[in-house]
């Protein structure tokens, strides 16, 4: 009878470890798509855009969309989200931390580089899933 109840219980915690093991990659797909969404959709539009915000470091990124429209990027740090015009980009599942970096001297066109930490808040701790990500984006627009 003991060995059966030892069989049983080492069945019960491979079962447990492969939960763990598999919402863990949930999480990072989750984090993944998040963090996906956002550089694409900020790109496309930055790429296409009149950078406003001076040289250097900052939370937030003013733009002029090729609508004519200004808008801001903002990293909020605090609530650990990002808005674009008011609106936030990201997902309930992921809290998302950055800051941008502004470009604009020399013979190159103007160049942002969003630096990002995405983490997913809906796993235990052992299961949380934390990348650094960024890119560097050229503006198309000569004119700044």
């Amino acid at each position: 009878m003991a060995v059966f109840m030892v069989i049983i219980v080492a069945v019960i915690d491979i079962f447990a470890v492969g939960l763990g093991g598999s919402q863990r990659i949930f999480g990072r797909q989750n984090t993944q798509d998040s963090a996906r969404f956002i550089l694409e959709s900020m790109s496309k539009e930055i790429r296409m855009s009149k950078i406003n915000t001076a040289d250097g470091q900052s939370n937030t990124l003013n733009i002029t969309n090729s609508k004519g429209q200004t808008l801001n990027y903002v990293f909020d740090n605090v609530n650990k989200q990002i808005t674009r015009g008011g609106a936030v980009l990201n997902s309930s599942n992921v809290e998302i931390t950055g800051t941008f970096y502004v470009q604009k001297s020399g013979n190159l066109p103007p160049r942002v580089t969003p630096a990002l930490k995405v983490v997913n808040k809906t796993g235990q701790t052992a299961q949380r899933v934390v990348m650094n990500l960024q890119t560097t984006i050229s503006s198309r627009r000569y004119d700044q």
